[in-house]
């Protein structure tokens, strides 16, 4: 494996306290993965902020709908944000730009501690939404959430998994690794490491197998249950009142794209974290017998690119299954390129005066047009879109009586 010589710093001072003594350097990734981690987490990074953030925007300033799953839907939209805004950049650096550890012994703490966090309140954001569902669905008469209900356990779920990860931020801190890069070579380099603080072999196994257990397997157990009673019960039953079959379809049509949707984005959150679970809690010291030293950075470069990629994956998710997703995310990519096109536009040097005069004549033919459509109560859809760009804090859908997902 080809080692790279800005990885590691020189002349590791023998005196320093905390420092360790190895015999052979510590394995770190070779510059083709490096280059590969660079290009993915990057775009990786950009792609989960970006539809994490128009996720957002899309529930709270275009549907204007405040349902108990949308409330759901963008507190998991917050906290990928964040997974994509704080952990994958640091990952990215500390592993992969320099193989160290820049950022000193607060920052190995907090972030640990906030990776932690934020998967702990998805999973159990997860199993409200879905807990939420199946009440809705299994028993229709009773009383649903209210919005204020929703913050409420929203925030029960953040304090839950605050106290839950506080151990993390206490376990972690630095160590600064002291080695010679070969044994002809004199000189001792260093490489400063974010890692755990060594509990013992039978704590530290209790430590990851309930982790496994209480982020990962118990949930999707209870995922499991609840979304294949939800799916028997739509296939036999009907809607309460009177029976009319185009509309006891369209009530049973609906729910089973929620369902579907819900569901969805549970199986693509136990397949991406699966083997970031495994390797962390099970497999981690059996790889390192079984195979070379040197594909350990393969195998943690895949196994934590599917753990992260979970973050922006359900954007895609809501844009393909949800129509109403899908018109909010179009409406946003529209006021976007119109402000650009804008921006564009007012920079442009007008190269003539003939240029200057049709242009102006243009204008002036689309404000009457605009005018003459107004006045017939027929706004052309450009000018509803523009319009509604100029003011997107105001929800353009009010209807309540609607699905939020359709």
């Amino acid at each position: 494996m080809t080692q790279m010589n800005f990885t590691y710093v020189i002349a590791c001072n023998a005196s320093s306290t905390g420092a360790i003594f190895i015999d052979s350097p510590p394995i770190v990734p070779p510059t083709y993965l490096q280059g590969v981690a660079i290009v993915i987490y990057t775009i990786l990074s950009i792609v989960t902020v970006g539809g994490n953030a128009l996720v957002y925007l899309t529930v709270f300033h275009y549907m204007g709908i405040a349902t108990g799953t949308n409330l759901f839907i963008a507190n998991l939209a917050v906290t990928d944000f964040f997974i994509g805004l704080v952990c994958i950049p640091i990952v990215l650096i500390s592993d992969y730009l320099l193989s160290d550890w820049p950022f000193g012994i607060f920052m190995c703490k907090f972030t640990s501690f906030a990776q932690s966090v934020f998967v702990v309140c998805t999973v159990y954001t997860l199993i409200a939404m879905s807990v939420d569902r199946y009440v809705a669905i299994i028993y229709p008469l009773h009383a649903k959430l209210t919005r204020k209900q929703c913050y409420v356990l929203i925030a029960a779920l953040w304090a839950f998994s605050i106290v839950f990860s506080f151990p993390i931020y206490f376990e972690m801190h630095i160590v600064r690794i002291c080695f010679h890069r070969d044994f002809e070579d004199t000189k001792e380099y260093s490489q400063t490491v974010c890692q755990t603080n060594g509990l013992s072999t039978s704590i530290q196994t209790i430590y990851n197998i309930m982790t496994l257990t209480i982020i990962y397997l118990l949930p999707l157990i209870i995922l499991s249950i609840v979304y294949l009673r939800l799916g028997w019960q739509l296939n036999r039953s009907q809607a309460p009142g009177e029976a009319h079959s185009r509309r006891d379809a369209k009530i049973k049509k609906s729910k089973r794209k929620v369902i579907k949707m819900c569901s969805i984005v549970v199986i693509m959150f136990g397949v991406c974290w699966f083997p970031m679970q495994l390797y962390t809690n099970i497999l981690h010291p059996y790889l390192n017998r079984i195979f070379d030293q040197k594909y350990m950075p393969h195998f943690y470069f895949a196994f934590h690119l599917m753990a992260m990629s979970n973050s922006c994956v359900n954007p895609f998710i809501y844009g393909i299954m949800s129509s109403k997703f899908r018109a909010g995310f179009l409406h946003y990519w529209h006021c976007l390129t119109s402000s650009y096109g804008s921006v564009t536009d007012h920079f442009r040097p007008i190269r003539s005066a003939n240029e200057s005069i049709v242009l102006t004549v243009s204008l002036q033919g689309t404000q009457g047009a605009y005018k003459a459509n107004a006045a017939n109560h027929q706004p052309a859809e450009d000018s509803q879109i523009n319009r509604a760009c100029s003011r997107s804090m105001i929800p353009l859908m009010r209807s309540n009586k609607s699905s939020a997902y359709d």
